[in-house]
């Protein structure tokens, strides 16, 4: 039965290996100087409607990440983000392993808040120099349990930063579902406008491998950033040797196709579709919602006999909430909507 573990389980989506392919024997720079790259840092410039942006393509996001908080902050600053963040929860101490503290909000399933923000800047600041000051804010889009943040939602915690001069990352693993899930209103273009940094994910949107790294040079602190991210990425040893593969592959997914679309976004609305045709499926089957979300990620709770059968036959990761299971489901660009209809129809036989 096809398996929905994750958004990164199949190689790459036909445009991306399409152009691999058609570029694999060309000669060129390397470390990311090649024309691809090049090509590919002016598209998505354009894309994003920020000219003067660095754009710089890491492998993975964990790195990413601890590139970013790197940049944007000191040795004694710290990042403030949702308890349920990745770097918190799923990078194994990544941001500390670079001699910065995290500094974790109460905010429920991952959904930063204003209010918790100004919380923990309240209760660090108090402390003066014997507590990690904060330097910025850090939320990922979608969110760790599928959230995708409205513009309101966007705007009221840039806005907060903005009052407290503290910079705003946005980890966009699984930005290419946020921009593509149906009821989303928030546009790349806002987000490049009000965010100092962000990602586009690849890995999880169709590529083989590969995230871009885009920092908005408008601040002092930004510009700063902007000139020690290349240090930081080849002394983190992330500066890839054939990093033309990543411009190759986001050249790609930034160029419009026959009808018009993106790719980067066309791959992620199919992807969301399945997610959502399944979580209806499954939710009239008679699993109960753990949370709704419209984008590539549905959560289910479930009985721990059917968390063992979800998990070994479709690839459901599980996870507990006070003692209670809680399986995922994840659906990406090669998801077949004849798979979800499987899937739906073997969770009827476990009801």
């Amino acid at each position: 039965m096809h398996q929905f573990r994750n958004d990164y389980s199949e190689g790459a989506a036909p445009e991306m290996l399409d152009a691999l392919l058609r570029t694999n024997a060309e000669q060129t720079p390397g470390y990311g100087t090649d024309r691809h790259c090049a090509q590919a840092t002016d598209t998505i410039r354009a894309a994003c409607g920020q000219p003067e942006a660095l754009v710089r393509f890491i492998p993975g996001g964990t790195a990413a990440n601890a590139i970013a908080i790197s940049a944007l902050t000191e040795e004694f600053e710290g990042p403030i983000l949702a308890a349920d963040a990745h770097p918190t929860a799923h990078e194994t101490g990544a941001i500390e392993a670079c001699g910065r503290r995290i500094l974790a909000t109460a905010d429920a399933n991952g959904v930063l808040t204003p209010e918790e923000c100004e919380r923990i800047y309240v209760q660090t600041t108090a402390g003066g120099c014997h507590a990690t000051r904060p330097a910025m804010i850090y939320f990922s889009n979608t969110s760790e349990l599928g959230h995708v943040y409205t513009r309101a939602e966007f705007d009221r915690l840039c806005d907060w930063a903005e009052s407290h001069g503290l910079a705003v990352y946005v980890d966009g693993a699984r930005m290419a579902s946020a921009l593509a899930a149906s009821d989303g209103d928030l546009e790349l273009r806002h987000i490049a406008a009000r965010a100092d940094a962000f990602t586009l994910g690849g890995t999880k949107a169709g590529m083989l491998f590969g995230e871009a790294l885009v920092v908005n040079p408008r601040t002092e602190r930004t510009r700063r950033a902007c000139d020690r991210i290349p240090y930081l990425i080849k002394r983190a040893g992330h500066m890839t040797a054939k990093g033309r593969l990543m411009g190759v592959q986001f050249q790609a997914a930034f160029t419009p196709g026959a009808d018009g679309s993106l790719p980067y976004l066309r791959h992620a609305a199919h992807a969301n579709a399945c997610a959502v045709a399944l979580a209806r499926g499954l939710e009239d089957a008679g699993l109960e919602p753990y949370i709704r979300t419209m984008g590539n990620q549905q959560f289910f709770w479930c009985t721990r006999p059917q968390a063992e059968q979800l998990e070994a036959d479709l690839g459901a990761e599980v996870t507990y909430v006070n003692g209670r299971p809680v399986a995922r489901f994840v659906t990406s660009w090669a998801t077949p909507m004849e798979a979800v209809d499987e899937a739906v129809a073997f969770a009827r036989t476990l009801l």
